[in-house]
């Protein structure tokens, strides 16, 4: 049995199973969908997964849906991965997938402030996609929010910063298959001002 190093200031606030559990819900919901679009418009969804924080949520996601579904890959960029600040500009680079007319889930670790998810519904809606729905492991409420994802696997208030299973502490940590939040740091604590 492997051994994990766990740093003395993270608290774990969803385990393994807790994850499985919800990963699995989520996707008996969105099943419905992605079956109703194999039957009614023909076509497979196009599952967009938001890199790097949104790579083991959708893996472990697009696993419990049983239709076929069309995995691809974007870079939305908000934060710096160096020391967790949130920047000022917003940077999208996204794998070439044909959207116009297509039904589009986008996948991410974390809704946030909401400005990644609504920048990438936008661009997808203006790139020609017919429906855009989102899921999100967890989304954190507040009221600064500007966006609410369609599926939601975790309900979050506070403003603690996360790390493990896809989300990262300074490029490290983001391997853990938990999720933690690091006592002593905020979200507040990694935004430039």
């Amino acid at each position: 049995m492997m051994i994990r190093e766990i740093p003395s200031n993270f608290k774990r606030v969803y385990s393994k199973e807790d994850i499985a559990y919800s990963v699995y819900k989520m996707a008996g919901r969105i099943r419905h969908w992605v079956k109703d679009t194999h039957e009614t418009v023909g076509q497979q969804v196009l599952a967009i997964c938001v890199l790097r924080g949104g790579v083991f949520f959708f893996a472990d996601l697009l696993k419990e849906i049983p239709y076929t579904v069309e995995p691809s890959f974007c870079r939305a960029m908000s934060y710096s991965s160096e020391d967790n600040t949130q920047g000022n500009e917003f940077r999208l680079v996204v794998e070439p997938a044909e959207m116009k007319g297509r039904y589009v889930l986008l996948v991410d670790d974390i809704c946030d402030s909401g400005k990644t998810l609504k920048n990438l519904h936008k661009y997808a809606l203006e790139n020609g996609a017919e429906m855009v729905k989102t899921a999100v492991l967890i989304h954190r409420n507040h009221e600064a929010s500007v966006y609410t994802p369609d599926y939601i696997g975790f309900e979050y208030t506070g403003p603690e910063w996360f790390a493990g299973y896809g989300m990262e502490d300074k490029n490290h940590n983001s391997n853990f298959p938990e999720v933690y939040i690091i006592q002593g740091e905020s979200k507040e604590d990694h935004v430039n001002d």
